[in-house]
């Protein structure tokens, strides 16, 4: 399966989940996840690196290894991407893309998707530049992702601007906005965070499956 973290405007948390959802999926259910990050050299993602050797003429050279997903960062897309993305599909479970706003790039990605989560925030701007993009995905594949939700937009609204439901809403999180300086994704190093139910929610699309209500019953009650 191949999912992919979209948006035309930066710094609206694609990053941020795009790492977290693969770390779950490979915390909770095992699963052998690529993180293919199209950022190059403002990746996140070389917080977890030892080496800014990152970069291979395929999809499938200089992969590293991680404790939380394997990796590959990229800053252009290889013509040869959809004959790499085939084999690396007889490789791992769930492949993700975390994708550079850069509107070629994204529509490139999107056509070879299962699942696409257009992640925005409750500003008009990041409404509007994504609602251009709306225009141009396979609405049928899209989720619509409200992150850093703080309910100056209703999400009503929100929902009637891009004529679908949001799938999720995910406010303000401390763990999602500090992981990083954990040098790990949420689920490694605070399995009773909150922001990990709203993970859940996205990898539901995955799996689906949600852990057990009883569950988080005992860690969020």
């Amino acid at each position: 399966m191949i999912i992919s973290f979209i948006s035309l405007k930066g710094g609206v948390g694609k990053t941020t989940l795009s790492i977290n959802l693969g770390a779950y999926l490979k915390k909770f259910y095992n699963y052998k996840v690529l993180l293919i990050d199209t950022n190059g050299k403002y990746s996140q993602n070389l917080f977890y690196l030892k080496e800014n050797n990152f970069y291979g003429n395929r999809l499938w050279n200089d992969i590293k290894i991680t404790p939380f997903y394997h990796l590959k960062i990229i800053d252009r897309l290889p013509e040869t991407y959809i004959n790499d993305i085939n084999y690396l599909k007889r490789v791992y479970d769930i492949i993700i893309f975390d994708v550079f706003p850069n509107p070629e790039l994204i529509i490139d990605i999107s056509r070879i998707s299962d699942i696409i989560f257009l992640v925005i925030n409750p500003d008009f701007y990041s409404l509007y530049v994504n609602r251009k993009l709306y225009n141009y995905l396979e609405k049928d594949k899209v989720k619509i992702v409200v992150n850093k939700y703080d309910k100056s937009l209703d999400l009503d609204f929100i929902s009637e601007v891009f004529e679908k439901d949001v799938y999720c809403a995910i406010p303000m999180n401390k763990d999602l906005s500090i992981f990083q300086y954990k040098y790990a994704p949420i689920s490694f190093y605070n399995e009773k965070s909150k922001a990990l139910n709203y993970i859940d929610q996205l990898s539901y699309l995955v799996t689906g499956k949600r852990i057990k209500k009883g569950i988080f019953s005992k860690i969020f009650g």
